[in-house]
């Protein structure tokens, strides 16, 4: 399939028979979204996405594995991260994501969205929809976004947490799923400081946590490097350093940190790329005030597969397709990822 194009619904869930070189550092899963691939050993960046499309494209450019944050889907639906949307409200994005892509995907659930057994049925639900990881943060239910500011930031207790996250492994479990639990915790935004951070992962990670992901406000970076240079567990360590946008991935590679997650600049792009068509459009006097800086409609069709779709219906109905004149007798069973990908496109 020619690189950028859509695929349809059973062709993203095919199983890939080889390996692809990705960010530069890692070979993309076999198995699609199978959470083993996410725990390797290796360094692995992922990106934030929250829509099908979002989703495309951070396949195209090949990250290791894909985030789904409570930031971005509730932006997305022009509310704050404070806890409104719900789990019903994620799942739906998951779901869309896993029949977009083959990567992994690693689910932000907030505090959990409740008690231990609200907990539990969150992690079975998302775990039976494809997520390979999922990430619950040591907020209190009530919480509100690390990154906004003038909050008072309180955490729920430590044996609160530990109880959220057996829940979670318990929740796995049931849904028959190798899905890993990633535990966050937010110590350092609240201004409890490294050596508070490191005894609150140690006890997720005594506790059978899969994943520890540190996040920090500090700009200076340094916080959030020495907390991973003091980490002498094997548990691998996230981070989304959103708010020190200066340190490298090798400076995080270097320090010990597994995971790095490129949270929201996607949806911060496309805010600024969308409010200023519009204001293009708003001040203007016909559309052609932004056909330089936009995509065509040819793009979008050929990210999406609308292509594929001409395809699949002319082998349906016996006509040969473009470029594949074998293709005129109907298929016995469902057409392969490969022959619908080998048509024409839509010319940009």
């Amino acid at each position: 399939m020619p690189e950028g194009a859509g695929r349809l619904y059973f062709m993203r869930n095919a199983k890939l028979t080889g390996k692809t070189k990705t960010n530069g550092h890692a070979t993309r899963a076999e198995v699609p979204g199978d959470a083993s691939h996410l725990f390797d050993g290796r360094f692995q960046i992922g990106i934030g996405v929250y829509d099908g499309l979002s989703a495309l494209l951070a396949a195209k450019w090949k990250f290791d594995f894909m985030w789904v944050s409570s930031f971005c889907c509730s932006a997305a639906v022009g509310l704050p991260d404070a806890g409104i949307i719900g789990p019903e409200d994620i799942l739906n994005v998951v779901r869309c994501v896993r029949r977009c892509v083959n990567a992994p995907i690693v689910v932000d659930l907030d505090s959990g969205y409740g008690d231990a057994i609200k907990a539990f049925h969150v992690v079975e639900a998302m775990a039976r929809a494809g997520a390979a990881g999922l990430c619950i943060e040591d907020n209190p239910v009530s919480k509100r976004c690390s990154l906004y500011d003038g909050y008072e930031r309180e955490l729920a207790s430590v044996e609160e947490h530990v109880s959220r996250l057996r829940a979670a492994a318990a929740g796995v479990k049931a849904a028959h799923s190798n899905c890993r639990i990633i535990a966050r915790t937010e110590a350092l935004v609240a201004g409890q400081g490294v050596e508070a951070a490191l005894k609150r992962a140690h006890a997720y990670a005594d506790a059978g946590a899969d994943g520890v992901f540190i996040q920090s406000l500090d700009a200076t970076g340094n916080e959030v490097l020495s907390f991973a240079r003091q980490w002498k567990k094997k548990t691998p360590l996230f981070i989304a350093p959103t708010r020190l946008p200066h340190v490298s991935k090798k400076d995080f590679a270097a320090a010990g940190i597994s995971h790095t997650i490129f949270a929201n600049q996607g949806l911060r792009a496309a805010h600024t790329a969308m409010d200023q068509t519009f204001g293009k459009l708003a001040n203007g006097e016909s559309a052609d005030c932004v056909t330089a800086d936009i995509s065509s409609i040819a793009t979008v069709a050929n990210l999406v597969g609308a292509q594929e779709v001409v395809e699949l219906e002319a082998i349906l109905a016996g006509k040969a397709v473009a470029g594949n004149p074998k293709s005129s007798k109907a298929p016995s069973k469902a057409p392969s990822a490969k022959r619908l990908g080998g048509g024409r496109r839509f010319k940009a």
